[in-house]
């Protein structure tokens, strides 16, 4: 079976800092071109904070209705049970498949308050739901026990994002997977090796501009891992090591729109990478 790759969606900008949906049109048909198997707005990449709530709701209609045949993931982020309810209804009735929800952060609960603060979201809608951890962004791990007892109270969690890039952790989480349960990496550059390791595919940020983890999928797929590992090594770690050199995801929209040759823009708090950052960027870019 080959390993899903789903794109954790930029949300173009024009240079005003409003929301660009001519742009976003030219990242669906990336995506479409490129043959990713889900859309995945408004998570990290997609800036979700800094976006109000009207824009979240009309940025996830515009995807829902122009995405195809693609398999649809609504960030439904919020650390306030009932906005994130809301944000999982009004996406279910929007088509979407699935809602990707991270713990709450800014106030760290205790194991039990986020055991709850999960059972509450995942028992008010029928959506069917991925647990998103990102350490490096809400300052915690989901323990694995709260992540196995609300797999076992609840069928509509059917899998997880794990964007902490812990191997350990993220081998740990493969305990869970079942034919109905899914664990996807969150990181382009352990893509391969999470999925030789048993993992269901990744949400790699890469996809917004380039085809290559895709196309490795398709290489594994075919057991052509000798080629599936030159692309790992020789084309995505690069690139990923390149993004690293100036402030997350901001190389991410830059990439983007030279991809498209598009003149957008950065919402702040978000900035422009300074040209020392984007000279690598602009090269390996040329060879996509």
């Amino acid at each position: 079976m080959r390993p899903a790759v789903i794109t954790p969606m930029v949300t173009p900008f024009n240079p005003d800092g409003s929301i660009s949906l001519e742009m976003t049109e030219s990242l669906i048909s990336n995506m479409k071109k490129f043959r990713v198997d889900g859309a995945f707005p408004m998570g990290s990449t997609g800036v979700f904070p800094w976006i109000t709530a009207e824009e979240r709701l009309k940025f996830l209609q515009f995807v829902a209705e122009n995405a195809g045949g693609m398999d649809l993931y609504a960030g439904v982020a919020s650390p306030c049970v009932e906005d994130a309810i809301g944000m999982a209804s009004r996406s279910e009735d929007m088509g979407y498949d699935f809602a990707v929800l991270p713990p709450p952060y800014y106030i760290k609960p205790g194991d039990e308050g986020l055991r709850e603060y999960y059972s509450k979201i995942l028992g008010s809608v029928d959506i069917k739901f991925l647990i998103y951890n990102i350490p490096q962004f809400t300052g915690y791990y989901i323990p694995f026990k709260v992540l196995e007892n609300l797999a076992i109270q609840n069928s509509n969690f059917v899998g997880i994002k794990d964007s902490s890039g812990d191997i350990r952790y993220h081998e740990r989480l493969l305990r869970l997977k079942t034919r109905a349960f899914s664990l996807y990496q969150g990181q382009d550059d352990l893509f391969l090796q999470s999925v030789l390791l048993g993992s269901d595919g990744g949400v790699c940020g890469t996809t917004n501009f380039a085809p290559y983890v895709v196309e490795m999928s398709r290489l594994v797929e075919s057991g052509k891992l000798q080629d599936a590992t030159s692309i790992q090594s020789e084309k995505i770690n690069p690139m990923i090591d390149a993004l690293k050199n100036d402030d997350y995801p901001s190389t991410y929209y830059y990439a983007f729109y030279k991809s498209i040759n598009g003149n957008g823009g950065y919402r702040t708090p978000m900035t422009r990478p300074v040209n020392s950052s984007t000279h690598k960027i602009d090269e390996l870019l040329r060879q996509v």
